[in-house]
């Protein structure tokens, strides 16, 4: 019995004594072998692929092979080249082939974008803008965060300086229609949190790749779903004074140095050392999962009816409301979660999302569905409360 077999029995007779896992077959397969890949896909209705960075291992060799098998395909990428390479490429053929492909079911970024598709009906008239805020409340061992994630975000930081040439590779053959950006041009990199209460506490703006996918999911309804309307938002990742000045250090060093190929190499052999112990190669302990929740908070702004107006004026919005998302540790517990529910609709739900297939952020992908209960049948909260 293999090394691989040896583990899954013992985690079987742990969680699902019922079952014996003795008799389902393991499928092999190698990102370094395009037929084995090709092999796995033709075997299953639906393929969760968790292995990162997706730039480095496959992650486009297996999405072209799942289209070919017609096989639903879900994956947890923040890669910004990753996400528009394949959208820019295999968008028309999935959709042909009636191959839903969705992409960031994790973390980032299914929370933020799904979550504003769910306060966009919660306004009859129209959401104008949504500020949210992100917070990892960690237990008594601190939060740390494995080697996987660390080496994608590694390889993704320089290709933020590229990120106009993959959006115009997206635009140019998926999303023809332009959507009028009304945000403003300079925002605030560092605020207080908006709420007494917030404490000795500092939000940074959040970096992440759910600014990209929002977007995306705004270019998707106006695109196909004939709604042009753009949503302004911003987010903002809520610290600790203290912690907010350990990670601006840590951005300006991980960015200095990952700008150089030896400046890479030295990151990938010393992760824990360049992040004073957030990311390392052995990632959290159980205690550390356990321990550690996530917290997300909406702010949203909009107008409780449509309003015409013959001098075409805008109204002030007239409503706002505030979402709260609670859920278990970010990097494995809640991602994991999501991207497992994320699977289950795709599989007893396609009739309630858009189009017959095609490349999606998660937002457009779920906002019909009933991801919500399913996320909320495992532990996830989702609180709305109308601000007076």
């Amino acid at each position: 019995m293999s090394s691989f077999s040896k583990i899954m029995l013992s985690q079987s007779n742990f969680l699902f004594p019922e079952i014996n896992i003795k008799d389902v077959p393991v499928i092999k397969a190698h990102v370094g072998d395009s037929l084995s890949v090709l092999e796995m896909c033709k075997r299953t209705k639906l393929l969760l692929n968790c292995v990162g960075p997706y730039n480095l291992y496959g992650g486009e060799m297996i999405v072209s092979n799942c289209i070919q098998c017609k096989t639903h395909y879900i994956d947890i990428s923040a890669e910004i080249k990753y996400l528009d390479t394949v959208q820019a490429n295999y968008f028309n053929v999935a959709r042909e082939k009636g191959v839903y492909i969705i992409e960031a079911c994790g973390l980032g970024s299914l929370p933020t974008d799904y979550g504003i598709a769910l306060l966009m009906k919660k306004f009859p008239g129209g959401l104008e803008s949504v500020e949210y805020f992100i917070e990892f409340i960690a237990g008594s061992q601190r939060m740390t965060t494995g080697y996987g994630t660390y080496l994608s975000g590694v390889h993704s930081i320089i290709d933020y300086f590229n990120s106009s040439e993959y959006r115009k590779q997206v635009e140019a053959s998926v999303f023809r229609k332009k959507i009028t950006d009304t945000s403003d041009s300079v925002t605030s990199y560092i605020k207080k949190f908006p709420e007494k209460g917030g404490g000795n506490s500092w939000c940074l703006k959040y970096l992440g790749v759910d600014v990209r996918n929002i977007k995306r999911s705004q270019m998707f309804r106006a695109n196909y779903l004939n709604n042009e309307s753009y949503i302004k938002f911003l987010g903002y990742l809520k610290l600790p004074f203290y912690e907010a000045l350990v990670h601006i250090w840590i951005f300006f060093v991980v960015c200095f140095l990952s700008y150089f190929m030896l400046g890479r190499s030295l990151l990938e052999k010393y992760p824990s050392f360049f992040t004073v112990g957030k990311f390392t190669r052995t990632g959290p302990t159980r205690q550390q999962v356990l321990e550690t929740s996530t917290k997300i908070i909406f702010y949203a702004k909009g107008w409780k009816n449509k309003t015409s107006d013959s001098t075409n004026k805008i109204p002030e919005p007239d409503k706002k409301m505030k979402l709260t998302i609670i859920g278990p540790e970010p990097a494995y517990s809640l991602t994991a979660m999501c991207m497992v529910q994320s699977g289950l609709t795709v599989l007893f739900e396609q009739e309630k999302i858009p189009l017959e297939g095609g490349v999606y952020t998660p937002g457009v992908a779920f906002e019909n569905t009933t991801l919500q209960e399913r996320l909320e049948k495992r532990g996830m909260t989702f609180t709305f409360e109308e601000i007076l």
